[in-house]
């Protein structure tokens, strides 16, 4: 259960204790107020009543309405009732002053009587009829208490949700930040509760921006220095072989010659990679036709193409214009034409799309090779990943660059089998300009 919701809970729960005891203690203390409200009415009709001189002058006719709230009765010295206000109900003559509570055949009363030398009066109440209106006031003052819960409830809602933003409004920032975005997390708007433990990420963070920096230092240090050997390494092997008049000897340095190359081709693609890796985002993005930078493109790869007797071209080509680098995107759809030529077999047909695609460009390179393991399709983007059973040569860093310079210009890869027969599909998607 989350923080959030276990603190409304509690809180919640605490809130409706708390109303729902104040309701009954309301409720309790407005009943008695009202009991006592009603003692004091009939007490102070008995005086009134007591104070009259003539008693026998507004004595009226019995009422025979048995639901009279209020019954009124005097008698004189001797005992003769000289005011009913209602008959047959069986409240009987007091003799002390003061309250009782009488029970009847008809029901219970509340009465006063009051004893003077020369009378009596009784003033009598059903105990049904104060029931009734001290639980009506009663019930009128608890009532707001009760309703006022969940109205609380919603306040609490509110007030937890608005206390939260500020930590989803962070946790927001944070999970949009690139992979290798490690700025520390800014702490204005954090409350001091968790401010603690954000700086403790801020400090996890700070090493592991010094990891990162040693480890694409290293990488790049270590691609300039072997360029240099490499690079003389191959001139030397030129000369053997231009100096070189034994047969045996010649394959040899063929060998060594093209093994020289893939690790010359690997330090570029390092030093590449180290480059993407230290500019993560692009600072000189212009307006990319990239129509444009495909044919160019084909046009580099055409004479390898064509040795393979491979049918490079374009099957559609819609206007396409897109905001980023050039030269990034040439890299992008540079690889997917290499791979696409690297592992299809002779005979074969590679065939290229820039489409619209609702606000986006979507730029395809469809082959007829043998496709990649289902498998190891969701790690064709890790760097130094090759494909159990490669069917041509390769580093394994060409698409991890690839990745990386399209995340620089906010480009989307995906690379699938193709359906209708054997072969893959590479596409590029931008958004358009």
């Amino acid at each position: 259960m989350s923080l959030r919701r276990r603190a409304f809970l509690w809180v919640a729960a605490l809130m409706t204790l708390v109303g729902l005891a104040t309701a009954a203690i309301g409720y309790f203390l407005v009943s008695k107020e009202a009991s006592e409200f009603l003692d004091d009415q009939i007490r102070q009709i008995a005086f009134y009543v007591g104070d009259t001189p003539a008693v026998a002058a507004f004595a009226t006719a019995p009422s025979n309405d048995p639901e009279d709230d209020l019954l009124v009765q005097v008698w004189d010295e001797a005992g003769h009732p000289l005011r009913l206000s209602a008959v047959g109900t069986g409240v009987e003559r007091q003799l002390q002053t003061g309250f009782a509570d009488v029970e009847t055949p008809d029901g219970g009363w509340r009465v006063y009587s009051l004893v003077t030398p020369d009378r009596t009066v009784q003033v009598s109440q059903r105990l049904r009829v104060r029931e009734e209106i001290a639980a009506g006031s009663a019930w009128r003052a608890a009532l707001p208490v009760v309703a006022l819960i969940p109205m609380a409830w919603l306040m609490l809602t509110f007030v937890v949700t608005r206390m939260m933003r500020r930590l989803n409004v962070t946790a927001g920032a944070v999970g949009a930040r690139a992979a290798d975005d490690v700025d520390p997390i800014p702490t204005d708007h954090v409350p001091a509760e968790v401010l603690p433990f954000v700086h403790a990420i801020n400090r996890l963070l700070s090493r592991l921006a010094g990891v990162l920096e040693r480890q694409r230092r290293f990488v790049s240090d270590a691609a300039h220095e072997l360029r240099t050997p490499l690079a003389a390494l191959r001139i030397q092997i030129d000369n053997l072989q231009n100096a070189n008049r034994s047969p045996e000897l010649t394959g040899l340095l063929a060998d060594m010659d093209g093994g020289i190359r893939r690790s010359s081709n690997l330090v570029s693609q390092l030093l590449k990679l180290a480059r993407y890796d230290e500019t993560p985002e692009p600072d000189r993005a212009v307006r990319v036709d990239l129509v444009a930078v495909t044919l160019s493109i084909l046009a580099e790869f055409a004479p390898l193409a064509e040795r393979k007797s491979i049918d490079l071209g374009v099957v559609r080509q819609d206007e396409a214009f897109c905001v980023g680098l050039a030269d990034d995107f040439a890299v992008i759809i540079g690889n997917f034409v290499d791979n696409a030529i690297r592992y299809t077999s002779a005979q074969g047909a590679i065939d290229v799309a820039i489409r619209r695609d609702g606000a986006g460009i979507v730029v395809e390179v469809i082959d007829t090779g043998p496709g990649i393991a289902p498998e190891d399709l969701p790690r064709v983007f890790e760097r130094f990943f090759r494909s159990a059973d490669p069917s041509g040569e390769g580093s394994g860093l060409g698409l991890a660059i690839a990745k990386a310079a399209a995340e620089r210009n906010g480009a989307v890869l995906h690379i699938a089998n193709r359906t209708d027969r054997g072969g893959l599909v590479c596409a590029l998607s931008v958004p358009a300009a």
